[in-house]
C-alpha cells in the first residue's frame, strides 16, 4: 500500500507540478525556460541521472552541473520543503557504469573491492560535513542516503555566484580593504574544518561562492583519490591553486590548503592566475607587491610564504598564514598631528630625520662636554700655580710622616659561585597537522614508498580472503585523524585468501606452472611420471584436481607430477637359424592342411 501511495506521490510531484529542469523554477509555458534556457528537448549525458528522476522518495534530479572523477553534480528539487537543493551522486567512471535509461549502476567486477573503499569515504566526508551545519560558511549536507547502489549526498543551494564570476564583474581583482571585510570569516571557517580531519585539496574561485548578502562560502569537497594524480581514479586539480603535492603523490595536510586560500588571495589582490606549481621555480613568480603597489609587504610576504613550493617553508597551519597576513607593518607612522597614517615613503623619511636629529643632538651634548672640560681643567691649573709656596710640606711634617699601615699576610679565600643544576626543559609536543591517509586495499610496496620518512610502518602478515595478497586491510591510527610527522602506525598486510583454487595446468610447462604455483602462495613437490601421451617438461597430472581448494594458511603442498620420456618397447631381431626353423614349420603346417 505505502509502495502506490509513494508511486502516485511521484506522479503527482513529476506530471502535475511545472518546474523547469534546469533551475527548478515554475514554468507555465511551452518551449525554453526564460530564465535559464533550459529545453526539455536537451539531451542529456547517458552516463548519469536523467531529468526528472526521483530520488529517496523526495528529491527530483534536474540536469547535470558538473562533473569530475568522483561522481555528477545535479540541481535538484526536495519535494518535503518546496525548495531547490543541489545533490551530488558517488559514480567514478573508471570503476562503474551505467546504462543509458537505467538508474542502478554497474560496478567492474575486477574494481568492487576498491570501489567500496573510495564509496565508503565519500559516504564518511559528507556525514562529518553533515555535522558542521552550524557553520554559515561552509556549503550545507542536508542529507546523504544509499541508492542505485551509490549513494547520494543533498547540499543547500546556494543563491549566488562564483568567485571566478564576481572577480570578472569586479574589474578582476579587489583591494586589501575588501579582502579583510570579506575573507576572515573563510579563514576561520577552514581551520574549523581542518580541526574535524577534514582536508579540502580543491580550493579555488570555482569553490569559493559568492552569496547575494555578500558572503563566502566555501563548497566542493571530495574524496582525496579525485584531487591527487596518479590514483584509480580521474582527478580533479585547479591549476594555479593546486599545491606541488597534488602533482607528485606526496604527503598532504593543512598546508595543501594553505597553499590553495593563498592562491585565491594572489590571483585577488593582482588579477593574475597563479603560475601552476609545477611549472615554478624559486623566483618565477612575481610577488603581490611588484604587481599592485597598492598591496602591503607583509601582506606580500605572506602570501608568498603562503604559496612556498616547499612543505617545509611554507606556511603549515591557517592560524600561521593569518597571523602572518594580519601582521602590523614593522615601523607605523604618524604626521605631527598624530591621526594621518603616513605611506610607507613618508615612514622612511620621517625616521631618516629621526636618525639626523639625533646625531645632531649627540654631537651637541659631546661638544658641550667638551667645553666644560677644558673650562675645568683650565680652571684648576691657575688655581694650582698661585698657591705653590704654601704646598711645600714643613720639616716637622717630614719627620713625623705616618707610617704606612700594616697589610695582612692572611691570605684571601677564593668563594666559588654556586652553580645550578639546569632545569629540565620539555620537549615540545608534536604538531599535529597530518591528516591520516587511509591505506587500505592499497598495496604496501607503493605505501612505504610514497611515505618514506613521513611515517613508520609496523606490518603484520595474515591471510585474508577480502584482499589480495601485498594489500594493507586494517591500521590501528583510522583515516582522517590529525597526527605528526614520524608516527608509527601499525598495519595489517593480506597474504591473500587461506583457500585458493588449484589453477588449470594442461599444456603448461612445468617452469611456468610452478611460477604461478609460487604467486598463489601455494606449497608444492615436482616428480617426475615416465609417459608419451604428454609432451617432456609439461605438467602431467597434479595431486588434487583443477579448481579443487588447497589450503595455503595450513601449509598444504600439492605435488606436480612433470612428463618424462618413456623407454620404447623393442623386440630383439631374428637370427637366421630362427628365420629357417620358422619357414620349416610353416611349410609342415601347409601340407598336413593340403594332406587333410
Amino acid at each position: 500500500m505505502q509502495k502506490t501511495q509513494n508511486e502516485r506521490r511521484q506522479i503527482y510531484m513529476l506530471k502535475e507540478t511545472s518546474l523547469c529542469m534546469g533551475c527548478m523554477c515554475d514554468k507555465t509555458y511551452d518551449g525554453p525556460c526564460k530564465l535559464c534556457g533550459y529545453s526539455e528537448e536537451t539531451p542529456s549525458i547517458p552516463s548519469y541521472l536523467r531529468p526528472k528522476t526521483f530520488l529517496n522518495e523526495r528529491y527530483i534530479i534536474g540536469k547535470v552541473i558538473s562533473y569530475n572523477g568522483e561522481g555528477a553534480v545535479y540541481i535538484g528539487f526536495d519535494t518535503a520543503t518546496g525548495s531547490k537543493v543541489t545533490v551530488k551522486e558517488f559514480m567514478p567512471d573508471t570503476l562503474c557504469t551505467r546504462k543509458r535509461g537505467e538508474e542502478e549502476i554497474t560496478v567492474n567486477p575486477e574494481m568492487m573491492p576498491l570501489y567500496k573503499t573510495y564509496l565508503s569515504e565519500f559516504i564518511d566526508l559528507n556525514k562529518t560535513l553533515m555535522k558542521s551545519r552550524g557553520m554559515a560558511h561552509l556549503q550545507t549536507v542536508l542529507d546523504v542516503f544509499p541508492e542505485n547502489n551509490t549513494a547520494y549526498v543533498v547540499f543547500e543551494h546556494i543563491s549566488g555566484i562564483p568567485l571566478s564570476t564576481y572577480l570578472a564583474n569586479a574589474s578582476g581583482e579587489m583591494t586589501w580593504e575588501q579582502i579583510k571585510e570579506l575573507f576572515p570569516p573563510i579563514f576561520t571557517t577552514l581551520s574549523l574544518v581542518h580541526s574535524a580531519g577534514l582536508i579540502h585539496r580543491g580550493i579555488s574561485l570555482s569553490t569559493i561562492y559568492v552569496t547575494d548578502k555578500l558572503e563566502l562560502k566555501l563548497t566542493g569537497f571530495s574524496i582525496s583519490a579525485a584531487r591527487t594524480t596518479n590514483t584509480e581514479i580521474a582527478c580533479e586539480i585547479f591549476a594555479g591553486y593546486a599545491a606541488p603535492e597534488q602533482y607528485t603523490n606526496d604527503i598532504n595536510g593543512t598546508w595543501t590548503d594553505v597553499y590553495g586560500i593563498a592562491a585565491v588571495l594572489y590571483r585577488c589582490l593582482t588579477g593574475c592566475t597563479p603560475t601552476e606549481a609545477i611549472a615554478r621555480t624559486g623566483g618565477s613568480m612575481l610577488e603581490p607587491m611588484m604587481i599592485n603597489r597598492n598591496v602591503p609587504s607583509n601582506v606580500s610576504r605572506a602570501v608568498m610564504q603562503g604559496m612556498a613550493l616547499s612543505t617545509e617553508t611554507r606556511s603549515r597551519t591557517v592560524t600561521e598564514f593569518v597571523d602572518k597576513l594580519f601582521a602590523q607593518p614593522k615601523y607605523v607612522g604618524i604626521d605631527k598631528n598624530g591621526d594621518t597614517p603616513l605611506t610607507k615613503q613618508q615612514a622612511k623619511k620621517l625616521k631618516k630625520q629621526k636618525k639626523e636629529r639625533a646625531k645632531m643632538i649627540a654631537a651637541l651634548v659631546i661638544a658641550g662636554i667638551v667645553l666644560i672640560g677644558f673650562v675645568v681643567v683650565f680652571a684648576w691649573t691657575l688655581n694650582n700655580t698661585g698657591n705653590t709656596n704654601s704646598s711645600l710640606p714643613t720639616e716637622s711634617q717630614t719627620q713625623e710622616a705616618p707610617t704606612p699601615p700594616q697589610t695582612s699576610t692572611t691570605p684571601t679565600q677564593t668563594v666559588k659561585p654556586e652553580t645550578t643544576e639546569p632545569e629540565t626543559v620539555a620537549p615540545p609536543a608534536p604538531e599535529l597537522n597530518i591528516s591520516m591517509p587511509d591505506f587500505t586495499n592499497r598495496r604496501i610496496d607503493n605505501i612505504k614508498t610514497r611515505y618514506e620518512g613521513i611515517f613508520t610502518f609496523e606490518e603484520t602478515h595474515e591471510y585474508n580472503d577480502d584482499y589480495i595478497s601485498g594489500t594493507v586491510f586494517d591500521q590501528d591510527i583510522e583515516a582522517g585523524t590529525m597526527v605528526a610527522e614520524g608516527t608509527v602506525i601499525k598495519v595489517k598486510v593480506s597474504k591473500g585468501p587461506s583457500l585458493v583454487k588449484l589453477p588449470e595446468y594442461e599444456n603448461m610447462t612445468a617452469d611456468k606452472y610452478v611460477q604461478e604455483l609460487n604467486e598463489l602462495m601455494i606449497k608444492y613437490d615436482v616428480q617426475d611420471e615416465p609417459t608419451n601421451d604428454v609432451k617432456a617438461g609439461r605438467i602431467v597430472r597434479c595431486s588434487k584436481d583443477v579448481g579443487d581448494l588447497v589450503n595455503v594458511e595450513e601449509g598444504e603442498t600439492i605435488i606436480v607430477y612433470v612428463a618424462v620420456a618413456a623407454p620404447e618397447d623393442v623386440t630383439p631381431p631374428e637370427t637366421a637359424e630362427q628365420s629357417s626353423t620358422q619357414q620349416a614349420e610353416n611349410t609342415e603346417s601347409t601340407a598336413e592342411a593340403a594332406a587333410e
